[in-house]
């Protein structure tokens, strides 16, 4: 079953890729579609000319010998079947659920990169963070100060009235410079209760936005969106919300679907009402 796929903008440039026919740089594409999620393709050139080249004039063995001479892909058997290895394809593609229909060695897992290590050359781009790595990032970091994990250190004033490492490190250093100076040390107090983060509220502002953006809906039939999944999700705000940032990140083609679903596999965390108190002595 043919998959979406990513395309790095390197690609157009790669010396390897510019080298290829114009109709071997299509083909190549194409298996990117139609390879499963470890970047493994069944050596069947009759089968992959009918799903990838249905109205081309081509060969597509040629193609196929193409490829693998310039070494963007490899053959290889396993059971009696003949199979094929898109280079470096693990390094790029990164599905949510991943699944794989072929079986792999060690060596092919090398040449695709799901060792985690890209092999140098071909289709090796640039490994600066994208858009939505950064985005990721950002939203990984935001939920640790958000109070995601368990850590009460990290939980962040601003949302629930509790301290982060960060800020508790600057309070050390003011009162080593206080105590270097001679000045007095700020007063601390005997505890900070924490107040719950309003995740209904977050819900509404940035998830909203966020939906609407994904859809296309106007902010009413949006709003209805919400309302329908807060039922499915047990009225769990914050569950919610990260299945609309997530589904925002994956670029889901059909985000309606595609959150229900995530919905009803999730379990709730049923956080959005919870309240922290944490003694600093």
């Amino acid at each position: 079953m043919a998959r979406i796929r990513s395309i790095h903008p390197g690609l157009f440039s790669d010396e390897v890729f510019v080298a290829l026919s114009a109709q071997a740089q299509v083909f190549w594409i194409g298996l990117l579609c139609d390879a499963d999620d470890q970047g493994v393709f069944e050596w069947k050139p009759v089968s992959l000319k009918m799903r990838i080249l249905p109205a081309a004039v081509s060969d597509v063995s040629s193609l196929l010998d193409e490829l693998e001479a310039h070494k963007l892909i490899r053959r290889y058997e396993s059971g009696g079947a003949t199979f094929g290895a898109i280079r470096n394809f693990c390094r790029y593609q990164r599905p949510k659920w991943p699944r794989a229909a072929h079986p792999v060695t060690a060596e092919i897992r090398s040449f695709t990169a799901a060792d985690g290590k890209a092999e140098r050359g071909a289709m090796s781009f640039s490994n600066d963070p994208t858009a939505a790595d950064r985005q990721r990032r950002k939203r990984d970091r935001d939920r640790n100060d958000e109070g995601d994990t368990e850590d009460m250190s990290r939980i962040s004033r601003d949302d629930d009235g509790t301290v982060t490492a960060r800020e508790r490190r600057g309070e050390e250093r003011s009162n080593s410079v206080a105590k270097a100076t001679g000045a007095a040390a700020p007063a601390e107090p005997s505890a900070v209760t924490a107040l719950p983060v309003d995740w209904r509220e977050r819900l509404f502002r940035q998830g909203l936005a966020s939906v609407s953006e994904m859809t296309g809906k106007p902010v009413g039939p949006a709003r209805s969106l919400i309302g329908r999944w807060l039922r499915v999700a047990s009225d769990d705000a914050r569950k919610v919300l990260r299945t609309i940032e997530d589904a925002q990140e994956q670029n889901a083609a059909d985000p309606v679907a595609w959150i229900e679903a995530a919905l009803k596999a999730r379990p709730a965390q049923r956080s959005d009402s919870l309240q922290f108190t944490m003694a600093r002595g």
